[in-house]
């Protein structure tokens, strides 16, 4: 009998010299369960959820702690004005019987500087500083004015009050009528009507305070506005102080694409003439932002009595081009004008225009380059935006 020990040798050297056996292939690699893929798929889209919970909550903080800001003034800071500056070339050439007038010349009419500003919840402030010169006389008897530098307009609005009631305080153009009110490089003409002198030398501008009620009438609003005025423009023989009063009542009415306005003015200088007054009408259509019809007309009367007016239609037959005629008539004689305005954007507009005076045999042409540079300003009433 082979001892169990010799046996187990014999067999390991035969099986050493035997060729290898074939590995077994490796097991195959463990598939993903389909519960482990859904759950990973659920965990990712609730991350990304939380992600974007916590980018509109921060939003969401960033708006509350934002600063409030007003449309005429935006900023980063509630105390920093809104700024906006505005440029106003006028070139004027003359013709009579005779030739070119002597005149006639380019001049830079402006440069004003608008400052505006929420000064609390309850009241507004703005000033207006104006570098201007004054424009040299046709007729060549004196050159292009020095420029004069000053506060055109500073003054408070007063916008919190109650029973419809707003106020402003300062140095101002004065509600007396349509034009009157609007800065010349605003205005849809390159000059303003003649009859406006027969407020003041360059219409009414004065320091003290006015009062607005609007009491709203349907689709009307009625305004009627009292104000204490220095008087200082009808203060020609010396500078002691005697007050004006002003006073004028305006209904307005929006009806659909067509608004319309008639107004009443009068300012009494207490220590002078008869008061000045004034009845405007006004008249818009505007069917769409390419297309609009403005009509305006102004009757004045100066304190002596002298009477004067304008009549203006305006055309709007693309979005950038506005046609204007407008008839000025005063004691000595009708002009006739007309203008071309195009925009070749918000911030920059070309006009040229001209007049024609039959009386004097005499008329004029006229170019205005307008340009608007920092904080967008409001535009101007006859502007279709």
């Amino acid at each position: 009998m082979i001892p169990t020990a010799l046996l187990g040798w014999v067999v390991s050297i035969a099986l050493a010299d035997s060729p290898a056996a074939d590995a077994p292939p490796p097991p195959p690699p463990p598939t993903e369960n389909p519960d482990v893929a859904a759950l990973a798929a659920r965990i990712a889209a609730l991350e990304a959820a939380l992600r974007d919970r916590e980018m509109a909550d921060l939003l969401r903080e960033a708006d509350a702690a934002a600063p409030v800001t007003t449309a005429s003034a935006p900023s980063l800071f509630p105390m920093n004005p809104g700024i906006t500056a505005f440029g106003d070339l006028v070139g004027q050439l003359g013709l009579d019987p005779e030739g070119v007038r002597p005149g006639s010349t380019m001049y830079l009419r402006s440069m004003e500087l608008d400052i505006s500003a929420t000064v609390d919840p309850f009241a507004k402030a703005t000033a207006v500083i104006a570098f201007e010169q004054e424009a040299p006389p046709l007729d060549g008897s004196a050159a292009a004015g020095d420029f004069g530098a000053g506060p055109e307009e500073a003054y408070v609005d007063l916008v919190a009050l109650p029973w419809h009631l707003s106020a402003r305080v300062g140095k101002f153009k004065q509600p007396f009528g349509l034009v009157n009110r609007t800065h010349p490089h605003d205005l849809p003409w390159v000059d303003a009507p003649a009859a406006i002198g027969l407020l003041a030398e360059d219409g009414y501008n004065d320091t003290g305070g006015t009062l607005s009620w609007v009491l709203p009438v349907g689709p009307l609003a009625v305004t009627t506005t009292a104000g204490a005025l220095a008087g200082d423009p009808f203060e020609e023989d010396g500078p002691e102080a005697a007050l004006a009063g002003l006073g004028r009542v305006e209904v307005f009415g929006g009806f659909g694409d067509v608004d319309v306005g008639v107004g009443g003015s009068a300012v009494k200088h207490f220590g002078g003439d008869d008061p000045a007054l004034g009845a405007d009408f006004s008249f818009r259509y505007r069917p769409s932002q390419r297309a609009s019809v403005v009509v305006l007309g102004e009757v004045l009367q100066s304190p002596d009595g002298e009477l004067g007016g304008y009549a203006a239609l305006q055309v709007q037959p693309a979005r950038s081009v506005y046609l204007g005629l407008r008839e000025d008539i005063l004691a000595d004689g009708m002009k006739h004008n007309f203008f071309l305005s195009y925009y070749t954007s918000e911030f920059l507009r070309l006009r040229i225009g001209g007049g024609y005076a039959p009386a004097d045999e005499a008329g004029e042409a006229l170019a205005q380059l307008t340009f608007v540079w920092g904080s967008h300003p409001t535009e101007p009433w006859w502007v279709n935006r």
